[in-house]
């Protein structure tokens, strides 16, 4: 395939919105100061998982924050609806619910399942575990969000896993100061809401309450009914029909300089009659005549549990201090449907739990002195993962893994000059559980990351940044011990060994086209070299897990957003490339893409907007073609400052506007949804 029309395509607009100030996906945020010139930037956004908080620009990486208002103009169904306006992310798998996979780069989950490889999942800092047999890898309520950080890269490896290569997706859940005026100890909001593709209805309520300094508490509820996802042709391509209660719990009590804070989100979704196969459908007639994956009565519940112990005495600069203990359990639920004409074969029913258990101490020290400021972050972790099944199947295979590690970032700033160097280590050990029917043994790995970034303040407006970051990603349990009737796992399977480099620009000013107009840009380059990558080889019941020499992915971000007056404009270019080592293009890669977003903020009560993502087509390794593709949302809200409607926020839009038929790239099976109209009414008390 030609590169160079999409180099050149990305040189062209870099230039082109560097000289004009234009600014991208980062859509407009919470104001924030930047360091250098304390001058109110709304288009530059707190980072909050990077290491110490800090706005956008300054971090050296490639980063994205959709906050409450994106989330809002957005209204997704599901997170993926969330990460598809994310420059440099890609869905793996489906428009459902329960199908949810992610690409970071050309890392991340396959297209038999959603899974953790090359990218870490986090919600409210705790990592998420799951990689099942042609399912989603993510479940969680888009209603409970206030942000999502996506950092690029692996440049944040250091603090939250071996192996994320890809990078880290990082999602924040409503706090009790979202939902309380100020001056007020009691807030909350009601929602109801409806899409037509999939058809769904949300009701749900979030209350907040804080009747002294030292307490808060947030208590939310929200009930999601899930129909099926269809195509542009009104053709069903997932079947998904579920109730989904959610729940969400937070308290936090302070006592002087410590604190004691307990958090718990659990999801429940029973489906009937849902595809067993949530990332491509039935596929019906894919290997032989009346085959298909099959539909079944699907259960689904996640949960999430963290118990958290902070110390931050104000006489000690060098002791802020937390102890974290944290449950996690993915677990999918499969008996057999009402039709005999689709049943799902015996080894893919019964229940398959995915259990986290954590335990993690946290130090941030203020080593910093007259002339500079040095933060230094040390940390270590012990935890067991156990991914069990009911009934033994080859292709879901049962074991534990058990692993520990330390770690320590070191965050410092001179004057213009930002320094970060961090170094992790890790060790783990799985096991395979007696229903391995292979003669298979246990394996242990360990990972050393050492990384460093810098980034330069040019002037207050200009910054340039680079860093270079080496990482281990260690095999996961199905990459280990998957198998066939035909295939036997891989014994001599390797960890990924991979080599990151990334440069890149910033840019922030003001007054630039008009008086008061404000403009954010930044772009990375990287290149990644990965040793032993690990891919599934084979097709079908061939298929098994191996290792290829090497693998090279290369590419660029572009993120761009202005301000004017009432108008917020956005751009973001997402370019990736990859090849092996006889230089044929690896399957993971998804599109290169242009998305584009105008705001106009017509008064007080109207906000209207539209996006647009063009994508250029993608060959894939086996011959085929994936067509590129346009597809065009719109969006308003009306939200009155006053009357009796004051406290009324109504959000309306289309998604897929043309009805457009296409399926990403990065896709194993599709096409995408066609035309989906959302409405919702909420209301804050």
């Amino acid at each position: 395939m030609s590169r160079l029309p999409l180099r050149i395509a990305l040189l062209a607009s870099t230039t082109c919105l560097t000289a004009l100030a234009i600014t991208a996906p980062v859509w407009a945020q919470d104001a924030a100061a930047t360091a250098a010139t304390e001058e109110k930037f709304l288009l530059d956004p707190l980072v909050l998982r990077a290491g110490q908080p800090k706005v956008a620009s300054e971090v050296p990486q490639s980063v994205s924050v959709v906050g409450q208002q994106q989330l809002d103009d957005i209204a997704p169904i599901h997170i993926g609806e969330v990460l598809d306006t994310v420059p440099g992310v890609a869905g793996t798998g489906s428009g459902s619910f329960f199908g949810q996979g992610f690409n970071i780069r050309g890392f991340g989950a396959n297209g038999l399942a959603g899974g953790e490889a090359g990218i870490v999942q986090l919600i409210d800092g705790e990592e998420k575990y799951y990689e099942s047999y042609r399912q989603g890898s993510l479940f969680v309520e888009p209603d409970f969000l206030r942000q999502v950080e996506v950092l690029r890269g692996p440049g944040s490896s250091t603090l939250y896993g071996a192996g994320a290569l890809g990078g880290v997706i990082a999602m924040e859940t409503i706090e009790a100061s979202d939902l309380i005026e100020e001056g007020k100890t009691f807030g909350g909001k009601a929602k109801i809401g409806f899409a037509s593709n999939p058809d769904s209805i949300l009701g749900s309520v979030a209350l907040g309450w804080r009747p002294a300094e030292d307490f808060e508490a947030v208590a939310a509820f929200a009930w999601r009914k899930l129909g099926d996802t269809k195509d542009s042709d009104g053709n069903t391509t997932i079947r998904s029909d579920s109730s989904t209660p959610n729940v969400l719990l937070k308290a936090k009590k302070t006592f002087g300089d410590q604190y004691v804070a307990f958090s718990y989100q659990h999801l429940e979704a029973k489906g009937d009659n849902q595809d067993f196969d949530q990332m491509h459908g039935a596929q019906k007639d894919l290997f032989y005549p009346g085959f298909s994956w099959g539909v079944g009565d699907i259960t689904t519940r996640d949960q999430t549990a963290k118990a958290e112990w902070g110390w931050n005495p104000a006489d000690n600069r060098y002791i802020d201090l937390t102890a974290a203990l944290s449950y996690t359990n993915t677990m999918k639920d499969v008996q057999q449907g009402d039709d005999p004409a689709e049943p799902i074969m015996d080894s893919l029913l019964g229940k398959r739990d995915y259990r986290l258990w954590k335990f993690k101490l946290n130090n941030v020290a203020d080593l910093s002195g007259d002339s500079y400021e040095h933060f230094l972050t040390t940390g270590a972790e012990i935890w067991k993962q156990d991914r069990s099944s009911s009934v033994p199947s080859s292709s879901h295979p049962e074991g534990y893994t058990r692993g520990w590690s330390v770690y320590a970032l070191s965050e410092v700033t001179w004057d213009r000059l930002t320094v970060n160097s961090g170094l992790r280590y890790e060790k783990q050990r799985t096991e395979p559980k007696d229903s391995v029917s292979f003669d298979a043994d246990e394996r242990s790995f360990e990972a050393v990351e050492p990384q460093i970034a810098a980034i330069y303040r040019l002037n207050d407006q200009w910054s340039v940044f680079g860093s270079v970051a080496f990482v281990n990603r260690i095999p996961t349990v199905d990459e280990l011990y998957d198998g066939s009737m035909i295939t036997a796992p891989n014994p001599n399977l390797k960890d990924e060994k991979g080599k990151n480099i990334e440069i890149g620009t910033s840019y922030t000013g003001s007054s630039i086209l008009a008086e008061g107009d404000q403009a954010v840009m930044k772009v990375t380059l990287y290149r990644n070299h990965i040793d032993d990558m690990i891919i599934r080889a084979g097709a079908g019941p061939m298929a098994y897990y191996t290792n290829i020499e090497r693998a090279y992915l290369k590419g660029g971000e572009l993120e761009a957003s202005y301000l004017l007056n009432d108008w917020e404009l956005g751009a973001a270019i997402t370019v990736t490339e990859g090849v092996d080592q006889d230089d044929v293009d690896l399957d993971t890669l998804q599109n290169n893409r242009l998305m584009l977003q105008a705001t106009w903020n017509a008064n007080e009560a109207w906000r209207i907007g539209a996006r647009s993502t063009l994508a250029a087509g993608r060959d894939k390794p086996d011959g085929t073609h994936r067509a590129g593709y346009g597809v065009h949302d719109i969006f308003a809200s009306w939200s009155p400052q006053a009357g009796v409607a004051e406290g009324i926020e109504v959000q309306m839009g289309v998604d897929n506007v043309t009805n457009t038929d296409y399926t990403p790239a990065s896709w194993l099976g599709g096409p995408a949804p066609g035309r989906n109209f959302k409405l919702s009414l909420s209301r804050k008390f």
